[in-house]
């Protein structure tokens, strides 16, 4: 999952990736607070677990597009009509449904916050 955060430097939006799923996860792997360097500005930034957010991929929903329309015109030169528009509703909503997959794993990871005890 990509995680991202805001240099308090350079206001820049940063990101990196990490295997965790939750914050509770991501305090195990990292501890209390992330520090990583500004990828703008280059000032090390040190921010709480629980202002760190994550995002859907867009780019499942893009790549999957493109090949859904390369899948299409394939399909257009061997399969009958018929067969394309049910073809082409199952080609189209498989991006959908794998970007739907990020967005609820996302909002899982948003919604829950940990103690700063």
């Amino acid at each position: 999952m990509t995680l991202y955060y805001y240099c308090s430097s350079c206001q820049k939006e940063n990101s990196f990736k990490t295997t965790a799923t939750n914050r509770f996860e991501l305090q195990k792997e990292r501890g209390s607070f992330i520090n990583e360097r500004c990828k703008k500005c280059g000032t090390v930034v040190k921010r709480r677990i629980n202002r760190v957010h994550a995002k859907p991929n867009i780019w499942i929903l893009i790549i999957g597009g493109v090949l859904g329309i390369l899948l299409t015109a394939i399909l257009f030169l061997f399969v009958p009509i018929i067969i394309l528009v049910l073809a082409n509703s199952v080609v189209f909503s498989i991006p959908f449904i794998a970007w739907r997959e990020q967005d609820k794993k996302a909002s899982a990871f948003n919604k829950v916050m940990v103690s700063d005890g």
